[in-house]
């Protein structure tokens, strides 16, 4: 199968040959020249989340492997990866928003449309993180949480961490309450640059700089956290997006270390 609308990618991880990593398009050509919509929580039937995911996963080099992912939550829970007979059932059944694992062959991911993607390697110490980073888990602080997992269990070196931002709501589209953007006031009292005010006491959101910063705090380095700024709203048929179509489907950030 070819797919169509180029995969997207980290420059700065693909440094590294010892990760296979891409964010999914929206679609792809099937064996019968049709543009089909990419369908990977069962939107239809389980056979065609599988065989969307395989199709997805063998694109990027990964092959005879499925993808680990927990049940997203939008809360601050993490899952690390550290049984390598674990089946992906089971990892499937896990309410968690982040996944670490240093096990080599064992893709990891996170799915998305609006929400931030997070991608985190340890070049040093070889251990992948992919982070589901919503409102909500942002506002828990969930990238900084991962970061102080990765040091509690493997030893991770903040300033070492390499980190990438896929596709996301940005700040032009996400218009929120103060409801929604009073905790990020109390966590930020003294930065503005994570919004900007809308209409009736409105204002948009930039989950990005709010987890750029979150990661700062952290001692993630600026000069390695990387973002592909791809706002999804602003995307048209390019990229899944929940506030432009409501019910739609979503989008695949992996990531795998060669085994």
């Amino acid at each position: 199968m070819n797919i169509l609308l180029k995969k997207l990618k980290f420059n700065q991880f693909e440094t590294f040959p010892e990760l296979v990593h891409a964010v999914s398009p929206r679609c792809f050509e099937n064996d019968q020249g049709e543009i089909e919509d990419f369908s990977f929580l069962g939107n239809d039937n389980f056979g065609k989340t599988k065989d969307h995911l395989k199709v997805f996963l063998e694109s990027i080099g990964i092959t005879n492997s499925g993808l680990f992912f927990v049940n997203q939550v939008h809360g601050d829970k993490i899952f690390v990866l550290n049984d390598a007979d674990l089946a992906f059932s089971d990892a499937m059944k896990i309410s968690a928003d982040a996944l670490l694992t240093h096990i080599p062959g064992k893709p990891i991911g996170v799915f998305t449309a609006d929400c931030l993607p997070i991608l985190v390697y340890d070049p040093r110490l070889k251990v992948i993180g992919a982070i589901h980073a919503g409102r909500k888990g942002s506002e828990q602080s969930i990238l900084f949480k991962v970061v102080r997992e990765m040091g509690r269990v493997y030893g991770s070196r903040p300033e070492e961490l390499v980190v990438g931002f896929g596709p996301a709501i940005g700040g032009c589209c996400y218009e929120v309450g103060e409801d929604c953007a009073q905790p990020f006031k109390k966590i930020f009292p003294d930065e503005t640059g994570w919004f900007r005010a809308g209409l009736s006491g409105k204002c948009f959101l930039d989950l990005i700089a709010v987890n750029k910063m979150e990661g700062e705090k952290a001692g993630l380095l600026q000069k390695n956290i990387f973002s592909m700024d791809h706002c999804t709203c602003c995307s048209a048929r390019k990229m899944y997006s929940y506030r432009r179509e409501g019910k739609t489907g979503r989008i695949l950030s992996t990531i795998m270390l060669r085994p």
